[in-house]
């Protein structure tokens, strides 16, 4: 019989220090059959469901989907949008579906929820319970969510990415949704959720490198060894949400005793405890860079400076100049950088291009990251900011899909600098966002990247070193900047 499945999601990552919300108007919503229509062939986590289910003979019952960029914490009205059409499509199927599926993020903060997926996903239980209804709820998940027990008691199973950047992030839904195929054959799976007391910031997060190298490395050994072992996710958690369940934790569905599986857990806590010095990494002053690059040979490839504290793909404005203007006062040339400044793009767009012109810029977002910048450059092009990736696997993919808007947008350059502004904030986790621009990046000398690890499967292949720079922002590696309240005893640094 053909499996019915409840296909719906929200996407997004919550930097609760960030002062402006993020509204309704800030989601990509797409409703009913526009999930299926919208998803199909894009790269995403949705796609790589709608693919699964199609070779499975599944129908869709497509409810809504919901997802925007990092920002700050979700309005009323956007929630309230959600759970409006999500319980009212609910409503509507559930007498006839097998299993609902969820593409979530994991970190979403709302106005009234600090765990609004956890909230979700005991909304739907009740909701399930009051028809008598008994049917798997099976999401995916950002390797990147901060994981609450009501998440876990309140879910079928859970299956996070497993590598970060997230290239991984469609298969990981087709991943989740074999999971689904097989729990309907064999429905006795239990969940385990077991937190640290660790935070750590996104720099000490990838998984090229330790802790999560090692950890994922033995989780993997685990699931191939014990074959009761459905999954375990290593969850890095994200940390720049003031909430209780902020922080590193690790979770496992299996078939077998649960003490067996919460013994695995303790072990891999065990290997994060090992190697806790690599998750908080020291970064350089731009001055102790400078000074670096000066004993270098001579490169041929760019030299990548990383600004992990206007990291865009952690929710920052993406308009930060501590870094840049600091940069431009050394004698150095041939600098690539991207600056979101929709008000300065909208000036360039009352001159033609070819033509010169001066500019404040940047830092209108708030006041933690720099002072506007004035600057004299020529206008070189003028665009509507589309672009397809470069990289059908990119870490964009799994927020985006696979067409990009940057809104408007506009390239200047002057002796030193070539600069792409944008008036949408877009994370620089793809080469096409500049070579669309027609900025080849290969040829620059220096290149500004608002990242912490997301950039690196897109960037490091082009360069020659990267230098990770201690700037402003609200995304700090520096995790004692900011002020937390709800985090309780929790390390959020090494002294």
């Amino acid at each position: 019989m053909t499996k019915k499945i409840f296909l719906s999601g929200i996407y997004h990552e919550t930097h609760t220090f960030l002062s402006q919300p993020t509204t309704l108007n800030d989601f990509l919503i797409n409703i009913g059959d526009e999930i299926v229509k919208k998803n199909t062939d894009n790269g995403s986590p949705t796609d790589g469901f709608i693919e699964f289910a199609s070779k499975k003979n599944w129908d869709i019952i497509p409810g809504i989907q919901m997802a925007a960029r990092p920002s700050g914490i979700v309005d009323l009205d956007a929630e309230n949008f959600f759970d409006k059409n999500f319980f009212e499509k609910l409503e509507q199927h559930c007498e006839n579906i097998d299993a609902i599926f969820l593409i979530l993020h994991g970190a979403m903060v709302s106005k009234n929820h600090d765990d609004f997926e956890g909230d979700l996903l005991e909304k739907i239980n009740h909701f399930l319970k009051n028809k008598k209804l008994s049917i798997p709820i099976v999401a995916v998940l950002d390797l990147h969510a901060n994981v609450s027990d009501k998440m876990i008691d309140n879910s079928t199973c859970v299956y996070a990415y497993r590598k970060n950047p997230h290239s991984d992030s469609r298969d990981a839904a087709i991943k989740a949704a074999l999971i689904l195929s097989d729990i309907f054959t064999n429905p006795n799976v239990n969940q385990i959720n077991y937190k640290t007391k660790y935070i750590l910031p996104p720099t000490g997060v990838g998984t090229a490198n330790d802790p999560m190298k090692s950890i994922l490395y033995e989780a993997n050994k685990i699931e191939k060894n014990d074959k009761d072992i459905i999954c375990i996710n290593v969850m890095a958690g994200y940390s720049y949400a003031d909430i209780a369940d902020c922080g590193f934790s690790l979770n496992c569905c299996t078939k077998g005793d649960v003490n067996v599986a919460k013994n695995y857990l303790a072990t891999l806590t065990n290997v994060l405890k090992s190697k806790i010095d690599f998750a908080y990494p020291k970064e350089n002053t731009l001055e102790e860079a400078l000074e670096k690059i000066k004993s270098l040979p001579k490169q041929d490839k760019p030299i990548l400076l990383i600004e992990p504290a206007d990291n865009i793909g952690g929710g920052t404005p993406g308009d930060a100049t501590d870094l840049l203007s600091r940069l431009l006062q050394s004698d150095h040339e041939g600098i690539v950088a991207i600056i979101n400044d929709p008000a300065t793009v909208k000036e360039c767009y009352h001159h033609q291009v070819g033509e010169e012109i001066e500019l404040n810029i940047g830092a209108k977002f708030d006041d933690f990251h720099g002072s506007p910048i004035k600057l004299k450059a020529t206008i070189q092009k003028l665009s509507d900011g589309k672009f397809t990736l470069e990289n059908k696997q990119s870490h964009l993919a799994s927020m985006m899909g696979m067409n990009i808007d940057m809104g408007l947008s506009a390239v200047i350059k002057n002796k030193q600098l070539t600069l792409l502004l944008t008036s949408i904030k877009t994370p620089p986790m793809d080469l096409g966002q500049l070579i669309s621009q027609d900025i080849d990046p290969a040829k620059a000398k220096f290149i500004v990247v608002k990242a912490a690890v997301s950039h690196k499967d897109a960037y490091d292949p082009i360069a020659s070193y990267s230098f990770y720079i201690d700037s402003q922002g609200l995304c700090t590696s520096n995790l004692k900047r900011l002020p937390f309240k709800k985090i309780g005893n929790k390390i959020i640094a090494l002294n």
